[in-house]
């Protein structure tokens, strides 16, 4: 009762909540019990139904192996009616090296991250949802599998022969933000990491301009979220060969989780993983 009472205070909060949600997936990732692992998804699971929220979504889609069959088949039918009947809001996302499956619906996002969950669980209802959402049923044209299709086709463009393709990205965002995306895509190949860091480090500039500071923690700003997100793959792609770019970020908060993601790659621990906020719109009105 003390660990799920815990878990939702944490998660009640408005920004604290979201790091609560985000360090689900890796801590059942190295829970080597297996009761343990269960409570802290059903923990998470009761606070998700006292107030329901997409982050839920992002631990629940890898861990949900976690749970006996049956309640995993009802939790994933409650978040499919949640999602059916909130408000659709726009997004952009595209999948695939090639991004040709782009999908602008929260809601049909949403159910496609669930899309390999229901193919296990519930293949009914998986295939009564793509027929009737659109862009739902083009991104399982491409990916039947949903999340499956892209770790699997991931997985074979890497044990591929010759140079590593580096597939199997999703570009998740407003379309302005794909430049900085595709740099990223770049130097997780060529392993420069340069690129990248300026896109974010321009977020950086924005996030902390003098006259529209961004207010709220620097933890959940979008150049914070961009570079740990850049350093945990640059960690990845050169080891600790990677930390001769920490100097470009001129911040010490900012420089310090960048190092943490950094160090999280080198000892192959889990990227920080869940949906980062940076909440431009709580930024403070330009003086008049």
């Amino acid at each position: 009762m003390a660990r799920r009472s815990f878990l939702s205070q944490l998660v009640a909060l408005p920004f604290l909540g979201l790091t609560a949600w985000g360090i689900v997936s890796p801590l059942m990732q190295h829970l080597g019990d297996e009761a343990r692992r269960l409570a802290l998804l059903r923990a998470a699971m009761e606070a998700w139904r006292a107030a329901p929220n997409d982050c839920f979504l992002w631990a629940f889609r890898t861990e949900w192996k976690a749970l006996p069959p049956k309640e995993a088949r009802t939790v994933a039918r409650e978040i499919v009616r949640v999602t059916l009947e909130e408000p659709d809001q726009p997004i952009t996302a595209s999948y695939g090296e090639e991004g040709t499956v782009r999908i602008t619906s929260r809601r049909e996002h949403n159910l496609f991250q669930l899309l390999h969950v229901l193919r296990h669980l519930d293949g009914p209802l998986a295939e009564s949802l793509i027929a009737d959402h659109e862009q739902l049923a083009a991104a399982a044209r491409r990916f039947p599998n949903g999340m499956d299709s892209l770790r699997e086709e991931a997985e074979a463009r890497a044990a591929a022969p010759g140079p590593s393709p580096g597939g199997g990205y999703i570009r998740y965002g407003r379309p302005a933000d794909f430049p900085y995306l595709d740099a990223l895509m770049q130097a997780s190949r060529d392993g420069d990491f340069g690129p990248p860091i300026e896109y974010a480090l321009e977020q950086y500039r924005k996030d902390s301009a003098p006259d529209s500071p961004n207010e709220v923690p620097r933890e959940f700003w979008p150049s914070t979220c961009s570079l740990r997100g850049i350093f945990y793959r640059a960690g990845e792609r050169l080891g600790l060969g990677a930390t001769v770019y920490l100097d470009r970020i001129p911040d010490p908060d900012l420089r310090l989780f960048a190092q943490i993601e950094l160090a999280a790659a080198v000892a192959g621990l889990p990227e920080l993983q869940g949906p980062q906020r940076g909440y431009p719109h709580l930024r403070s009105a330009p003086p008049r």
